[in-house]
C-alpha cells in the first residue's frame, strides 16, 4: 500500500515537472519571438537632440504615430492600422525610456520629445504629416502641434490623455507597473487574467465580452504588443511626470483637429476629451457610449470618421 502511495506522489510529481517544463518553454518561445519581432522593425535616429526609436510601414499621406503607455513604436503602427487603413506612410515613434529609445536623466519633456520628432520628420523628408496622438501619446502631440504648425497638416486624438493626471497613483497602475518588472510576470497574467488586465487598462469586462470576433483579436494584439514589457517599463514610470501643454496654450493651436472618445473609457476619463475640444479652436468632437480605452468596438465608424475629417483637411 505504501509503495503504490508513493507511486502515485512520484507520478503526480513527474506530470507537474511536465506541465513546468512545457509552461517554460512556450513561455520561452513567445518571449524570444516578441523580441525579435520589436527589433526587426526598430530603427534608431541619433541627433543634438537626443535619440529616438522609429518604425516605418506603408505608403501616402504621411502619419506620425504617438503610441500610448505600455507601447512603443509597435504599438503606433498597430493603431494606424487598425484606425487608417492603407494609403498612409506610417511613422511609428517610441517614446521616451520605451524599447529602444533612452530616457533622459534630464529634461525629458514634451518640448524635448516633440523636438526629436521634427528631428524624425527631417530624416525622413517628410515636410508636413499628419499628428495622431493616443492615449499618453496626446500631450507630445498636441505639444508638437504647438511648437511645429507648419509641418502639421491634422491632428487625432484617439483616448487622449489632455491633462496631468494626478500625484494619486491608481491601483490599477500601481499593479500593472509592479507587473512590468517582469517579462514572466506579464505573460504569466495575460495566461491567466486576461479579462481582468483588460479593466485595468480601460476595457471593463462587459465590453471585452461583447465585442465581435475581429474587435477582440484587436483588443488581443494590443496586449501582445506589449511584449517585451519590461523594456517598456522606464516610460511608463516615466508617464506620472509629464506635463501637458496648458488650455491657454493650446488656444493658438489652429491645426484642424479631431477628438474620439468613449463615455466609459475607465483609465482615460471623458473629460479629457472635453478638455481638448473646449480649447482647440478648431476641432471636432466623435463620442461613443461605450468600447472603453482604445474603442476597440467602433473601429469601422472611426476609421470612416477620421478618414471623412482628413478628406476635409489633408487630402482637400
Amino acid at each position: 500500500m505504501k509503495r503504490m502511495m508513493l507511486m502515485g506522489v512520484g507520478l503526480v510529481v513527474l506530470v507537474l515537472l511536465g506541465l513546468a517544463l512545457s509552461f517554460s518553454m512556450q513561455y520561452t518561445r513567445e518571449i524570444d519571438h516578441a523580441y525579435q519581432r520589436v527589433a526587426d522593425g526598430s530603427h534608431m535616429l541619433i541627433t543634438e537632440n537626443g535619440e529616438i526609436e522609429f518604425g516605418t510601414e506603408g505608403e501616402g499621406t504621411p502619419v506620425l504615430l504617438i503610441h500610448g503607455a505600455g507601447g512603443g513604436y509597435d504599438q503606433g503602427l498597430l493603431m494606424g492600422q487598425a484606425f487608417l487603413g492603407s494609403g498612409y506612410q506610417l511613422v511609428a515613434v517610441s517614446r521616451f525610456g520605451y524599447l529602444g529609445s533612452p530616457l533622459p536623466e534630464e529634461n525629458a519633456t514634451v518640448e524635448q520629445q516633440a523636438m526629436l520628432y521634427a528631428d524624425l520628420l527631417s530624416h525622413l523628408n517628410i515636410e508636413q504629416a499628419i499628428i495622431f496622438g493616443v492615449s499618453a501619446g496626446g500631450p507630445s502631440a498636441i505639444q508638437f502641434a504647438h511648437d511645429y504648425p507648419e509641418q502639421s497638416s491634422a491632428l487625432i486624438l484617439a483616448s487622449a490623455v489632455s491633462q496631468y493626471m494626478g500625484d494619486e497613483i491608481p491601483l490599477s497602475t500601481k499593479v500593472v507597473n509592479t507587473i512590468q518588472k517582469s517579462d514572466f510576470a506579464y505573460w504569466l497574467v495575460l495566461k491567466t487574467f486576461r479579462t481582468q488586465f483588460l479593466g485595468f487598462i480601460g476595457i471593463p469586462p462587459e465590453t471585452y465580452q461583447a465585442l465581435s470576433t475581429d474587435e477582440k483579436q484587436f483588443a488581443d494584439q494590443m496586449l501582445a504588443f506589449m511584449h517585451p514589457m519590461s523594456p517598456r517599463r522606464p516610460g511608463n514610470i516615466h508617464e506620472g511626470k509629464i506635463q501637458p501643454l496648458s488650455g491657454a496654450a493650446m488656444e493658438g493651436i489652429q491645426v484642424p483637429a479631431i477628438i474620439l472618445h468613449a463615455r466609459d473609457d475607465s483609465l482615460v476619463g471623458y473629460e479629457h476629451a472635453e478638455f481638448y475640444h473646449t480649447h482647440l479652436a478648431n476641432s471636432q468632437m466623435v463620442s461613443f457610449d461605450s468600447g472603453g480605452h482604445g474603442m476597440a468596438s467602433e473601429l469601422k465608424e472611426i476609421r470612416h470618421q477620421i478618414n471623412a475629417f482628413l478628406e476635409t483637411t489633408v487630402q482637400e
